[in-house]
């Protein structure tokens, strides 16, 4: 309280005050996306020669990092991978974590994990050091691309091990050949269009902020 009697907040207060907004905000957003990842794996279509179906859940991973960071896109990852361990039907197929553990899908999963972390990593530091919607664009489409090479090389890593270690019916070569015509060859396109999409989104998402700032 100062001299006319009026109470003093310090800065310390108002630092942590802040500190514990952003940390309940980034939560929420962060529960958001994992509620995300449950609906964009239950929004599914099988390809007639594949066990692996297609999903919005790269697309909902790409865009966790981008607008979330590294941290939080991992914890939202994380509550996501929680909910199913917990017995919820949030695994592709309304599968729960029993019966998704034992199939084709889970490196893809771990994937989700690894990617979330990456593209908000690349993306929240790369930003900082550049200016220009075009450095900024590429940046985006960089971070985007890593993240999904990640998700198909741990997707690729456990669905080799299902064909060749979990069935026993293909050798090395033919497990691998199987691997990549199954679980990697007929999601390229479809995997770069989410990019693509995850890239126009997070920059009209920019713009429209710029332009709330200069009003």
């Amino acid at each position: 309280m100062d001299m006319s009697g009026t109470p003093v907040i310090k800065n310390s207060e108002i630092k942590v005050k802040y500190r514990s907004d952003q940390i309940a905000f980034n939560l929420v957003f962060a529960l958001i996306f994992a509620v995300l990842m449950a609906i964009s794996a239950n929004s599914f279509m099988y390809l007639p020669f594949t066990p692996i179906p297609i999903t919005l859940q790269v697309l909902t991973v790409l865009l966790s990092g981008l607008f979330l960071g590294s941290k939080w896109a991992l914890a939202s990852q994380s509550l996501y991978v929680l909910m199913g361990m917990m017995g919820l039907p949030v695994f592709s197929g309304f599968k729960n974590a029993a019966v998704f553990l034992a199939g084709p899908t889970v490196g893809y999963v771990i994937g989700f994990l690894a990617a979330a972390f990456t593209v908000g990593y690349i993306y929240e530091n790369s930003v900082r050091k550049t200016t220009g919607s075009l450095n900024n664009l590429l940046i985006c489409l960089f971070s985007c691309t890593a993240g999904v090479t990640i998700i198909h090389l741990f997707g690729f890593i456990h669905l080799f091990g299902y064909f060749f270690g979990i069935t026993g019916a293909y050798s090395v070569l033919s497990a691998l050949s199987k691997t990549w015509k199954l679980g990697t060859q007929p999601f390229l396109v479809i995997d770069f269009l989410k990019i693509i999409t995850a890239v126009i989104i997070i920059n009209i998402n920019k713009i429209k902020n710029e332009k709330y700032k200069n009003k």
